[in-house]
């Protein structure tokens, strides 16, 4: 039975010192690159455990330097390099994934990533980090750890209905947001906590790191 259930996966976006402390407070069994993610985990020190994609971003002498790597070359351009390396860790049973990467770059390919993993959050525990702040999924309700004064940023993909909120210093109750039409940016703590749900639709919620 395979026991490694937690990963980090490097993406291909930008990785900053900033989220990869964070990541090495987290506990996982497994690293995994897609395709040009190797680089960010050599550069951070870490050894990838798999690497994922078409290999069209892959550093040519990789495999010399990551000898126990295994290089999964999957050359479908049906899938991004990221969702061919979710597929892979749900093949080998990982069940919680600490994501890098995923944004940055490209704006297009920042809101593909986005929508990619709104197709998998149901697979996984999905945690993302990213330069600016930590990004979860939110199908129902979800509670959230804070310092008064943090930021925090409620975006609906598509409609997110009667969405109410306590502990945050513009609280909504029973509300609709939806993209292109209504947002919830640039809201704070008010309290160390706060909590968030949603009756249907979908939502994604950024709390941003605390200012130092």
């Amino acid at each position: 039975m395979n026991m490694k259930n937690r990963a980090i996966l490097f993406a291909n976006g930008q990785v900053t010192e900033r989220e990869i402390a964070i990541s090495r407070k987290t506990a996982f069994d497994m690293v995994v690159a897609a395709d040009g993610g190797i680089v960010h985990a050599e550069r951070f020190g870490f050894v990838p455990d798999a690497v994922v994609g078409d290999f069209d971003s892959l550093p040519p002498d990789s495999r010399k330097r990551f000898p126990g790597t295994r290089f999964v070359h999957r050359p479908s351009e049906e899938r991004c390099d990221l969702e061919k390396t979710l597929i892979f860790c749900e093949k080998e049973r990982i069940s919680a994934i600490t994501l890098l990467g995923v944004t940055g770059k490209r704006l297009d390919h920042t809101l593909g990533n986005l929508s990619l993993l709104i197709r998998y959050d149901r697979r996984f525990s999905l945690r993302i980090l990213t330069p600016e702040a930590e990004v979860f999924i939110v199908r129902d309700r979800i509670k959230l750890d804070g310092i008064p004064g943090q930021g925090i940023s409620l975006l609906p993909m598509g409609e997110a209905e009667e969405v109410s909120t306590s502990g945050l210093k513009y609280p909504l109750s029973c509300e609709t947001l939806a993209f292109g039409q209504r947002e919830g940016t640039s809201n704070e703590f008010s309290d160390s906590c706060c909590s968030i749900s949603i009756s249907g639709g979908l939502l994604f919620v950024f709390r941003l790191y605390p200012e130092n």
